[in-house]
């Protein structure tokens, strides 16, 4: 593996056709038994798919120019895909059929078909884009402009920047509020001081309402489930290099506590019950702040923080420089892309222990999950489950208005996504086989 060296501040019918009446009447027991075989596999088959689902992480692989996708159910690379140039930040629609990733060098969002795994749209937004949102219904993304400084709002029918929000200094990660209300971008500030703060924009009018001051080179931001507070990760770089976490009320917009972390933070995520913070941490040992560091040689962690009280519990060893963090629906599990060892590890949250550890692209840096999906009755000729059919648009335009060419995007055909069971689902609930079973015992009953 080469050496990475980085400045500490930079930056998924039935029928038979009997002969005659006597053959019929001799072989109805018969017909009736094997059918009712079919019909008892058949409901086993589709209530295999409502018993639950696993989500896909997706992770940006910024060397490689594209996006591994990994399937949460088996830990396993499922696809790759190819998106422009240097991906930096990926978000997932609520529905789990769009995945929105940022190109900081192309000054685009590559929109992903979920079902194919393959770009189908590409939105041209500010200068150097990093990372992305997706409000809770789906209709709207926020993209963070670095050297713009500004926020791209994209209308996701259309796949049009519909608004250009002015902002701070460096706007480096956008989260959006559970009731859509609210946008909460983390600037990361600018020389010599690196002083930090998070815009709260009003979704509504597109404007800025209320600005928190938070401490210097913020990395990350995060937003409670319940919408009540804000997490900031700050890496507090020189002098000092001693990683914090803000925490901020929502309903005041004042910072309420400060939480210690590792050297060099980078990325931030809460658990799906808000009971729990996860950090991404460079250097958990500390950085003295004195030359470049090869992040290949260096050992990250992620440190858990309580959010009740506000304190720091736990820190699980992982690969070389992680960067980002993200946390499965069910909460059982954390997902940390390891820039410095091109890997993503795996953590189990009741032991706080790496499970597994999965190979990915060149240089990951942010990951995220999308959610578990739901079946519907509807099936293709390969017997998998999919989701009512959705459909795409054409259009899109950049910042300054200039329409992008998309070819025969808005021609494509109406598409569904795939799902499957998950690996923390029982193979079949007890209650299901029941109603299976006497669903096909009615059935013998009535054709006798």
């Amino acid at each position: 593996m080469k050496s990475k060296i980085i400045s500490i501040i930079a930056v998924s019918i039935f029928s038979f056709s009997p002969s005659s009446i006597v053959i019929f009447n001799k072989a109805c027991r018969g017909c009736n038994i094997s059918k009712a075989f079919e019909i008892t596999a058949l409901s086993i088959l589709m209530l295999l798919g409502v018993a639950g689902a696993s989500p896909f992480a997706y992770v940006a692989n910024i060397d490689g120019n594209n996006v591994s996708v990994i399937d949460t159910a088996t830990d396993k690379v499922v696809a790759t895909v190819n998106t422009g140039s240097s991906p930096q930040g990926i978000a997932v629609s609520p529905d789990g059929t769009r995945v929105y990733v940022t190109n900081c060098m192309s000054n685009s969002v590559s929109v992903i078909d979920a079902v194919k795994n393959k770009v189908i749209d590409t939105v041209y937004v500010g200068s150097y884009p990093t990372r992305v949102a997706v409000n809770p219904d789906g209709t709207k993304v926020y993209v963070t402009n670095v050297e713009s400084k500004t926020i791209s709002v994209i209308d996701t029918a259309t796949n049009n920047v519909t608004a250009i929000v002015k902002v701070g200094n460096y706007p480096m990660d956008v989260e959006v509020a559970p009731d859509g209300k609210k946008a909460y971008l983390m600037n990361f500030g600018i020389p010599p001081d690196y002083q930090g703060n998070v815009s709260i924009i009003d979704t509504v009018t597109n404007t800025i309402t209320a600005t928190v001051n938070v401490e210097k080179a913020p990395q990350g931001i995060a937003v409670s489930p319940d919408g009540a507070k804000v997490y900031v990760v700050n890496s507090n770089s020189y002098p000092y290099y001693k990683g914090t976490v803000s925490v901020i009320d929502t309903s005041t917009n004042t910072v309420t506590a400060t939480v210690n972390v590792g050297s060099c933070p980078m990325g931030i995520a809460v658990s799906p019950d808000g009971t729990r913070v996860y950090v991404a941490v460079d250097m958990p040992g500390g950085y003295s702040g004195k030359g470049d560091i090869d992040v290949t040689s260096i050992k990250g962690s992620v440190d858990v923080i309580d959010t009740a009280k506000n304190e720091f519990i736990d820190r699980v060893s992982v690969g070389s420089a992680p960067h980002e963090v993200a946390v499965t629906p069910d909460g059982n599990e954390v997902y940390v892309v390891n820039y410095g060892s091109n890997t993503t590890s795996v953590i189990d949250t009741a032991t706080n222990k790496v499970n597994t550890t999965v190979p990915v692209g060149g240089y990951p840096t942010v990951v995220k999950i999308g959610p578990v999906t739901k079946f519907s009755s509807t099936t293709e000729s390969n017997s998998t489950f999919f989701l009512n059919p959705i459909t795409r648009t054409q259009n899109q335009t950049n910042d300054t208005g200039m329409a992008a060419n998309v070819g025969t995007v808005g021609n494509q055909e109406r598409e569904s996504i795939p799902t499957k069971a998950s690996k923390d689902a029982p193979f079949l609930s007890p209650i299901w086989v029941l109603v299976a079973v006497l669903g096909t015992a009615v059935f013998v009953k009535k054709m006798k």
